[in-house]
C-alpha cells in the first residue's frame, strides 16, 4: 500500500477556521466521491498553538493499492471539473507539495 502526502493552503482572505470548515464539511465529501481507488481518506487540521506557525494549513493524506491506483486517481482528479472549481474555492494550489510514500508503521 502506498500513501500520499499533501501540505494544503487555504486562499488569500480566508481565515484558517473558514478554510478547516470548508475543507471538511464541503470538499470532504465531494473529492471521497469523485477520487476513484482510494483505500483511505484522513484531513489533519492544524492545531492552533501560541507562538507555533505551520507550513501552510492542513496535510491531506490518502492510501492506495498501488501506484497504479494512485496514477488511474489522479488522472480522474485532473479530469473532474467538478473537484477543480471546489477547489479553487478554498485552495491555494500554487505551492501545493505532494510526496508519494510506503508507510512503515514501527509501533
Amino acid at each position: 500500500m502506498i500513501k500520499s502526502i499533501v501540505v494544503a493552503h487555504r486562499k488569500a482572505g480566508l481565515t484558517r477556521e473558514e478554510f478547516s470548515r470548508y475543507w471538511l464539511e464541503e470538499h470532504a465529501p465531494l473529492a471521497a466521491k469523485l477520487m476513484p481507488g482510494v483505500r483511505r481518506y484522513v484531513q489533519n487540521h492544524f492545531i492552533a498553538i501560541p507562538g507555533m506557525e505551520f507550513e501552510g494549513d492542513g496535510i491531506v493524506e490518502t492510501w492506495y493499492d498501488d501506484v497504479a491506483s494512485w496514477q488511474k486517481s489522479m488522472e480522474a482528479i485532473r479530469a473532474s471539473k467538478e473537484l477543480a472549481e471546489d477547489g479553487a474555492k478554498f485552495c491555494d494550489l500554487r505551492n501545493a507539495k505532494m510526496w508519494l510514500v510506503e508507510e512503515h508503521v514501527i509501533k
